[in-house]
């Protein structure tokens, strides 16, 4: 049996921060490498052909993940019963990942307009496989974040390396694709040895997995609407304008789904407990308290993030991508402002929909989300491009945020956070001023952005600490403790 009970949702919510900062150090060494070297067109190419691929990823994922992680945490301390429910949705995995490959065959022989993505498409379609045999949503219900932060780190050292050994040029783009298979999904192939350690999967029967197809379809809905105002607006840009408005969104979407990752990985470590909780002792008060402090840690990270961005975007993109990209300005301004309503809307939906079973009405939100989504996409993309992209994902993001936190609040109360947002934006006031100061000494761009970065952060976190908001406050003590402990 798994104590996982007794482990720290503040530990596990550092270690899981600290893969997601790796997340965000490796893309910031290896994207401003692959933009200068691969070109516009070439990195266009490249996330056309993954916004593609994301579809048949989701199709074999099949929104088992978020299902997996609910009802494994209510019987996590029985290695039978979570033995079985692992082999039965783990069937349900492969059966799903090899549709997903048949239903990718017969879009590649019937070749609508994909004959140049060909081969890169088969590359990075590895990772529909290592995603379904990765069960990494085992890891999460036992919450073993060491163990997923350690692995993770391991890999993407490695792909770093393989990196800089192997793209040189223009022409290297297939190796990049193989590459940045290796790091995102190549630890996988670790998780389903480790996985004896904790259960016995075993494929069973199909009449032993029907009970599981309808939750598990509601999930997929959702997480096939998310993933179509995810990726539609890379793949409707490559469709209607070409590599070239693919190539200038990249940047705003990696800086976007960098600070995601950074931030929903905070937020994930407390589906399991928020789960758990639910399901042995409904306790309201316990659950509120959660919600609220997690409410505050979010945001007091998101906000003044959002607006750093927004603020030194002009020296972001200098130095992650090149000059030739700065027409990619205004789309960065725009999805720092639907990071904020994103964020929001993951901590109502995965956090506290899912856990009280409510994925039917987040399914209908997402669904609701995504239509708005492509609609204006298809109005706006043509005349405005990655711009236009950028500013269907607030919209979407809005809708979503609102309408789960409406639902969300019926149920959850987290009174107190208006509070803290006051003191948060006082603080980012601190932020602006402090970035608006230093940009006017006209230092080069690189010592002036860092300068912009640590000086406002300091300042932030100043101001925080002397008005009181608890979650600065806990956060630089956690840091100061494990400093000590060195």
């Amino acid at each position: 049996m798994h104590n996982s009970r007794n482990k720290s949702l503040k530990l596990n919510a550092v270690l899981n921060a600290l893969k997601g900062i790796m997340g965000i150090v490796f893309p910031i060494i290896t994207f401003p490498y692959a933009a200068r070297i691969l070109g516009v067109n070439e990195l266009g190419r490249y996330n056309y052909s993954a916004s593609i691929i994301s579809y048949f990823v989701l199709i074999a994922g099949l929104g088992i993940n978020s299902y997996a992680i609910r009802e494994g945490a209510k019987i996590r301390d029985s290695k039978e019963k979570l033995s079985i429910l692992s082999s039965e949705l783990f069937t349900i995995n492969l059966i799903s990942t090899v549709i997903s490959y048949l239903l990718l065959a017969i879009l590649v022989i019937l070749d609508l307009g994909l004959k140049d993505y060909i081969t890169l498409i088969a590359i990075l379609s590895i990772t529909i496989l290592f995603k379904t045999i990765g069960v990494e949503w085992l890891y999460s219900i036992y919450e073993e974040y060491t163990y997923i932060t350690v692995r993770s780190i391991i890999f993407q050292i490695i792909s770093l390396v393989l990196l800089f050994a192997m793209v040189h040029s223009k022409a290297d783009t297939n190796k990049y694709a193989l590459i940045s298979v290796i790091s995102s999904v190549g630890a996988n192939v670790l998780n389903i040895y480790n996985s004896r350690k904790y259960i016995r999967i075993k494929l069973v029967n199909f009449s032993d997995i029907k009970k599981h197809t309808k939750p598990i379809l509601m999930m997929f809905v959702t997480a096939v609407t998310i993933t179509i105002y995810v990726s539609s607006d890379t793949t409707m840009l490559g469709a209607m304008c070409g590599d070239r408005a693919v190539g200038l969104y990249s940047v705003s979407a990696k800086l976007y789904t960098i600070m995601k990752t950074i931030l929903s990985s905070v937020l994930i470590v407390s589906i399991p407990r928020i789960s758990s909780l639910i399901n042995d002792t409904n306790n309201a008060e316990l659950i509120n308290k959660l919600s609220l402090n997690i409410n505050e840690l979010m945001y007091s990270i998101l906000l003044p993030a959002a607006i750093g961005i927004i603020m030194v975007r002009k020296e972001l993109i200098y130095i992650i991508a090149g000059i030739e990209y700065q027409e990619s300005e205004l789309s960065v301004v725009l999805l720092s402002i639907a990071l904020i309503f994103c964020m929001g809307a993951y901590f109502w939906g995965q956090c506290i929909l899912i856990p009280l079973g409510k994925e039917k009405e987040l399914m209908y939100i997402t669904l609701l989300s995504a239509i708005v989504n492509i609609t204006s996409n298809v109005l706006l993309i043509p005349s405005y491009q990655q711009n236009a992209a950028a500013f269907t994902t607030i919209i979407a993001e809005g809708i979503a945020f609102v309408s789960t936190s409406h639902i969300g609040r019926k149920v959850i109360n987290i009174n107190g956070l208006q509070k803290t947002l006051v003191k948060i934006f006082i603080g980012c006031i601190g932020v602006i001023l402090t970035c608006i100061a230093i940009s006017k000494l006209h230092f080069p761009a690189i010592i002036e952005f860092v300068l912009q970065v640590l000086i406002s952060a300091l300042v932030y976190c100043v101001i925080e600490i002397l008005i009181r908001n608890k979650a600065i406050h806990n956060i630089i003590n956690s840091v100061l403790k494990r400093v000590n402990k060195i």
